[in-house]
């Protein structure tokens, strides 16, 4: 569960933003997600409305970047804010506060110079006080100064004798908590490394949900599951099926794609016939698997809609609407049974009607609330509709916009502003009473 995100110095955010989920206090506490351990409240969503080139997509980016950078993308590099004076030459900043599925809080941060690491901290909360378990901040002389908390220690195989070890000779562009999570000589590290992995979901316009992809072709259960939301929402078709097709391994290697084999090892696979299920390179709903008896398979997910004739005409997916495909990938959040996911949206009406994208938002408020899945959404939007009190609660509205000398993003929650009670929140925002909108001139040929 995200409690909070911070950044500084990436793209065009250049002072201290801060995304903060919890909910404000003055108000009811009704549809918030309890965290009494920790005396707080937090929003199960999160709406983010601003103008084009606000930075709202920069937003999402610097969550994205943080996700990255912690699964082992040592080459990765931040981009900092490059219209000011000295930032170009300055760390880029990132941190998370959050709770894990073993109801521990962590505060989980680094400062990062091109693909440099300058510091890095982690720290957990065993109760409302923070207790330190690691820090590492760069010296003068471009080495690391280190600190172990006792804890930290004592959850380390080898003790102190291994950290010092992994550290003497960790090179600048890797994290210690990346090191000591995959390598699997920490647990703290391993926690949150794998609640990053897990739990944090990011989802860009051309997402290609891979996980649910996969779930879709090869679980006949959930595929209907999938079948019954679209048709909650109005998608007319009869059902989703799965057609397979013998292929050899020439095929298969050209069509296929993955994020953490090669080819050659894909191929050392197949021929020693160890197995494996593998993505189609066009990112589409295909598959490629290899069977028990060591014949290769294409499994494809295809459309079957209803003919006049009684008959059933089957459609790929690439030939469905551009919103049919949109669901596929977003109808994952609503048939999500693991507690504490995270799901963080950019552009979440693309291609979706205003009342589909109010249905995904309230069945994903059931979701975290009512099945107390403690679930969370928070997504970026144009589509004004959705700027509705009725659905969200005033400290669930984000407005950001850019400042006008520097052309820095910065964010308002819509709670920090005085409204009369019953004021229509679309109606305002589009008159400018709360900023974040596009100036347009009258009169746009106007030379």
């Amino acid at each position: 569960m995200l409690i909070n995100f911070s950044t500084r110095n990436f793209k065009s955010i250049k002072d201290d933003m801060l995304l903060n989920l919890t909910a404000t206090k003055r108000f009811d506490i009704k549809n918030t997600i309890s965290a009494e351990k920790y005396g707080m409240h937090v929003l199960p969503i999160t709406g983010i409305y601003g103008a084009n080139g606000s930075g709202k997509s920069n937003l999402v980016s610097a969550i994205e970047f943080m996700k990255q950078k912690i699964s082992a993308g040592d080459s990765l590099s931040a981009t900092p804010f490059r219209f000011g004076k000295d930032e170009d030459t300055s760390p880029s900043n990132f941190s998370m506060l959050f709770i894990d599925e073993n109801n521990l809080m962590y505060h989980y941060g680094f400062s990062i110079n091109g693909n440099e690491i300058e510091e890095e901290w982690l720290s957990c909360y065993y109760t409302k006080r923070e207790t330190t378990l690691f820090t590492r901040i760069k010296t003068d002389d471009n080495s690391f100064e280190y600190y172990f908390g006792n804890k930290f220690i004592k959850q380390t195989k080898e003790g102190r004798k291994y950290l010092d070890f992994i550290t003497l000779d960790l090179a600048s562009k890797k994290l210690l908590l990346t090191e000591l999570a995959v390598k699997k000589a920490n647990q703290f590290c391993q926690d949150v490394y794998n609640w990053f992995d897990k739990n944090l979901i990011v989802m860009r316009p051309d997402y290609g949900c891979p996980g649910g992809r996969l779930a879709i072709i090869l679980n006949e259960e959930f595929r209907k599951d999938v079948s019954d939301i679209l048709k909650k929402i109005d998608f007319d078709f009869a059902s989703l099926d799965v057609i397979s097709r013998e292929v050899d391994k020439t095929y298969l290697l050209n069509n296929v794609y993955s994020a953490t084999d090669s080819k050659e090892a894909i191929e050392n696979s197949i021929d020693s016939k160890t197995g494996g299920i593998w993505f189609s390179a066009t990112r589409n709903f295909r598959i490629y698997r290899q069977a028990d008896d060591g014949r290769l398979w294409e499994d494809e997910l295809i459309i079957k809609h209803n003919r006049a004739d009684g008959q059933k005409a089957i459609l790929s997916v690439a030939e469905a609407s551009s919103g049919f495909r949109r669901m596929l990938d977003l109808v994952l959040i609503v048939l999500d049974i693991n507690k504490d996911r995270t799901y963080v949206i950019d552009e979440i009406e693309q291609s979706l009607h205003t009342l589909i994208s109010k249905a995904l938002i309230s069945m994903s408020i059931d979701n975290s609330i009512n099945k107390k899945l403690n679930s969370q959404l928070v997504f970026i939007t144009h589509d004004t509709n959705l700027l509705d009190t009725d659905i969200l609660r005033k400290d669930e509205i984000q407005f950001m916009e850019k400042n006008r000398n520097d052309s820095s993003s910065y964010i308002t929650n819509y709670a920090e502003f005085r409204t009369s009670p019953g004021q229509n929140a679309e109606k305002g925002y589009l008159s400018g009473r709360f900023g974040a909108i596009p100036f347009i001139q009258a009169n746009l040929e106007q030379k």
